[in-house]
């Protein structure tokens, strides 16, 4: 009677029991990890939760514990295989000679070279070699990286009629409060050094001397900070984003989550912009220019009927003056549009030139971008327009302007910076000076737009009522330590390791007959098949056939070495 049995496989059974239950946590905790976003460092924010740990031995951790996973799974499915091939040995097909090897990579591949390929026995194959990558699935799965977050902020900017609005931030204790409020707010000593260097540039534009690298040795690029955003020119578009706010942690916002330590990476956004106009025209005939002179004071005013009255003075007391370029600024608005007509006065005692400046513009919907933290905010394009600026919009910046040219003297920085170029210095240039104020004070206007919105357009500052999101939005990429975070595609090998040990569990559940000893143990199978007195301690030997060293036979071996090692040598 052959020895067979139906027999429940115990070691096999828990064995792949206890690889399917280590698998099924594994795999539950790697889609638990991926999904909460676990951040090494700082604090825990809406969406990020906050870790301390020693990288290092947590990464040598993981890929330990993914290494005994890997070899309790390879364990695992040797034992099935061993069950697969005593069953297959009462079979009367029987089982090919190769199966009676036990499970491993080596066999696997002289399983291919002999083409010895059934269905269950290739799986295992497949299986086997998969638990090789169960550490480096573990380290992938459940190690610290540095890994790339995009963030997508969609209430990233606003049109300036919803400035208007209230707005709120959150205090890092949870606390909400009021951010300041931008229509109220003055910008103008920000504006004051912009516009010196919007005049300075231009001055030495116009004359052909403009040149980054200035033979002093002076660094005078275009590109510079304004507010808390660095503008790669001085055309800023009034683009108002809150660069700073954005580059570290600044506060916990609403409406979207980010960690509160990362690394900037790159921005990319659809934000509001308002792009503003200046047109100049030379209304000098339609103005009285008057001057008197008491001592060494020239005093000179410009004015027309039911018009504004514009004063100016030249004092040449004390050592002679220079350059004695003066511009004389007022706003006054058209009685029937409301819109706002900035006079100009520039004097050559005893005349001047008279200049009428009218605003005009549109808010577009922007395509910016921010390439690396040290980099300026690029525009790259209009993405859609949007409404025209109505007369309240234009008579704010005209007065802003108005207020910066009365800053310092007449003229302010405007003036100085055109003196200190040599440019028009001494208001004698009537031709071209009409363009180059235009251009001053258009950029000037748009900078006061893009630091009126710095104020609101800020990571952590939110409408109360958050309400549309005007069609902006913003999408920063940032580099944080995160607790897992690699391609979700790292799954495969635990779940695949898995669905081996779940399908073994169920297979050696099937009761069916096998024989009764390990068919893939060969000691276990030359006790059956050629001595019944072999076991693991038993001593072997091969002498044309292979036989059991007994004590009798060791010291008969002992004996013929003994006197082989003492007879005589050959002379």
């Amino acid at each position: 009677m052959p020895d067979t049995k139906n027999s429940f496989h115990g070691i096999a059974f828990f064995t792949n029991l206890f690889s399917t239950l280590c698998l099924t946590t594994l795999v539950a905790l790697a889609i638990f990890v991926n999904q909460s976003k676990y951040i090494v460092g700082g604090e825990s924010t809406h969406g990020y939760k906050s870790i301390d740990l020693d990288i290092g031995s947590w990464n040598i951790a993981c890929t330990v514990v993914g290494t005994a996973i890997g070899i309790l799974a390879a364990i695992a499915f040797s034992n099935l295989d061993d069950v697969l091939t005593r069953r297959e040995l009462v079979n009367d097909r029987g089982v090919a000679a190769i199966f009676l090897r036990p499970l491993t990579v080596k066999r696997g591949l002289e399983q291919v070279h002999a083409l010895q390929l059934p269905l269950e026995r290739t799986i295992l194959v497949i299986f086997t070699i998969a638990t090789a990558l169960m550490s480096a699935a573990m380290v992938a799965l459940f190690g610290v990286h540095s890994t790339t977050e995009e963030i997508v902020n969609p209430y990233s900017s606003y049109p300036l009629a919803s400035l208007n609005q209230s707005f709120l931030y959150n205090y890092r204790d949870g606390g909400v409060g009021g951010a300041v409020m931008a229509r109220r707010s003055s910008v103008t000593g920000q504006l004051s050094g912009f516009l010196y260097k919007a005049a300075y540039i231009l001055g030495l534009k116009i004359l052909s001397n403009y040149n980054p690298f200035l033979e002093d040795g002076t660094y005078l690029p275009e590109q510079g900070p304004l507010g808390d955003t660095l503008y790669n020119v001085l055309n800023t578009g009034g683009v108002g984003l809150n660069m700073s706010s954005y580059l570290q942690y600044s506060g916990s916002p609403r409406g979207f989550n980010i960690p509160a330590q990362y690394e900037f990476n790159e921005l990319r956004a659809a934000i509001y912009s308002t792009q503003v106009n200046v047109s100049c025209q030379n209304v000098t005939s339609a103005y009285t220019v008057s001057t008197v002179s008491v001592e060494q004071i020239t005093l000179a005013w410009a004015a027309k009927p039911d018009g504004p009255n514009i004063s100016l003075f030249e004092d040449r007391k004390g050592p002679k003056i220079e350059y004695t370029l003066a511009i004389g600024s007022d706003v006054s608005l058209d009685p029937v549009t409301a819109e706002p007509i900035h006079t100009l006065v520039i004097p050559d005692f005893p005349s001047a030139l008279v200049l009428e400046c009218t605003y005009s513009g549109r808010e577009y919907l922007a395509n910016v971008s921010v390439a690396l933290p040290v980099s300026p905010l690029v525009i790259n394009g209009k993405l859609d327009e949007g409404l025209l600026l109505g007369p309240i919009a234009k008579q704010r910046v005209a007065n802003v302007t108005h207020g910066l040219l009365s800053v310092g003297g007449q003229g302010g920085n405007l003036a100085r910076g055109f003196i200190d170029t040599g440019y028009n210095k001494d208001g004698t240039n009537n031709t071209d000076m009409a363009s180059a104020l235009e251009i001053v004070m258009g950029q000037v206007a748009e900078a006061y737009y893009s630091v009126l919105r710095q104020q609101i357009e800020r990571s952590n500052i939110y409408r109360a009522s958050l309400g549309p999101s005007y069609d902006s939005e913003l999408r920063l990429y940032v580099t944080v330590l995160r607790l897992g975070g690699a391609q979700y595609g790292w799954l495969a090998v635990p779940g695949l390791l898995f669905l081996g040990s779940l399908i073994g569990t169920c297979r050696i559940c099937a009761s069916r007959n096998a024989v009764g000893f390990e068919a893939q143990d060969v000691v276990k199978l030359l006790c059956r098949l050629h001595d019944d007195r072999i076991c693991e301690t038993t001593r072997l030997n091969y002498t044309g056939t292979l036989a059991v060293v007994t004590g009798r036979t060791q010291k008969i071996h002992q004996e013929a070495r003994h006197d082989l090692s003492s007879s005589p040598k050959d002379p």
